[in-house]
């Protein structure tokens, strides 16, 4: 454990897959995923020489439960006004847990779905599930992966954004293009403050 916590560095973001929680670390050369169970753990490597594309996809499950939360704070502090003392305060309390919830999902921004494409797949990062944790990690691993592919020139940029097929070498070489589109789209840069930008 020791050695592991010398050797990698936990990034921003915590999620949940299928009954599992995932977190995601930096190593020397790559990022790495962790899935654990509880009773075993699986791991994903991402090298920084392969990623070719970061993608932020905004997605509405953060609205949704908004939603949900508004409504039950409603539900319970609604009738709450007239009923006498002992049950409004039992119907309060349950109104403000769910307005806790309402408050502390609204604070943490809207929802995401963070992709990871190289050149022989296209993974989520399920432990990156807000704008601005995505927007943290891209700060924390654009200048890693920049340093081992190198930047991007006008002429590689011009090439991408019309849409010109490159070759295999080209495409293991190029860094990677961060986009707010879905995973299967073709991949753009945004204009600075976009989605996807990086800081």
């Amino acid at each position: 454990m020791a050695q592991f916590q010398k050797l990698y560095r936990r990034l921003p973001g915590r999620g949940f897959a299928v009954s599992q929680r995932v977190q995601v670390y930096q190593g020397p050369d790559h990022l790495l995923q962790v899935s654990s169970t509880g009773y075993s753990e699986s791991y994903r490597r991402f090298y920084f020489r392969d990623i070719q594309v970061v993608t932020i996809q905004k997605t509405q499950l953060g609205k949704i439960f908004n939603g949900i939360f508004a409504f039950f704070t409603a539900l319970f502090a609604l009738p709450a006004f007239d009923m006498s003392l002992g049950p409004a305060i039992a119907m309060w309390s349950v109104a403000g847990f769910f307005a806790v919830l309402l408050i502390s999902n609204l604070a943490l921004g809207p929802t995401c779905a963070c992709y990871i494409r190289t050149a022989v797949q296209t993974e989520r990062l399920s432990a990156v599930t807000r704008i601005r944790i995505a927007r943290r990690l891209l700060r924390r691993i654009h200048p890693l992966i920049e340093s081992v592919q190198g930047s991007l020139s006008r002429e590689e940029f011009a090439l991408r954004m019309h849409g010109a097929g490159p070759t295999a070498a080209y495409v293991a070489e190029a860094p990677p293009i961060v986009s707010p589109q879905p995973a299967d789209a073709p991949p753009v840069i945004r204009p600075e403050n976009s989605t996807g930008q990086l800081g």
